[in-house]
């Protein structure tokens, strides 16, 4: 009895040069950037659901934001960010406060309790967020070819 062929992969060259040059077509540093901002929205959404609510700036002020050494080694913020004048004029300077607690008084962890109920989105965000960037490389470099193509004989 003989064996059949019955499948052929063509185009494979194509698809391994291809794939050799996929990681010089994304930039790490923003790779990581973008998962990790759009990752962290939900981390930011949760902890902003856990905060105390008496004015609302401590709220308004829990951010995802990208910092200059977050730029330079590719990874994000998630936590309370102050403009200038806010940390000095009543704005949410005391959130390590309401976080940690302070002397004679409870801590109330808004930051901690966010991520803790967000761990499975955030994990599965991150996931899609690679997957979505690695496929736009992708389809950037085939231009509308289609390299995988079974062929029955």
């Amino acid at each position: 009895m003989s064996s059949l062929n019955i499948t052929r992969l063509e185009g494979w060259k194509g698809v391994q040069a291809d794939l050799a040059k996929l990681p010089y077509l994304i930039d790490k540093k923003k790779f990581f950037i973008a998962v990790f901002r759009k990752a962290g929205r939900h981390v930011r959404d949760a902890a902003r659901d856990f905060a105390p609510i008496k004015t609302g700036k401590l709220k308004k002020s829990i951010k995802v934001f990208v910092t200059g050494p977050g730029r330079k080694y590719g990874y994000v913020t998630i936590g309370v960010k102050l403009k200038g004048s806010e940390k000095w004029e009543g704005g949410a300077k005391y959130a390590q406060h309401i976080e940690f607690g302070s002397h004679g008084k409870q801590a109330n962890p808004f930051m901690r309790n966010g991520w803790n109920s967000s761990k499975g989105t955030v994990k599965q965000e991150m996931i899609n967020g690679a997957k979505a960037i690695v496929a736009r490389a992708i389809k950037g470099l085939s231009k509308g070819k289609r390299y995988y193509e079974l062929k029955i004989k």
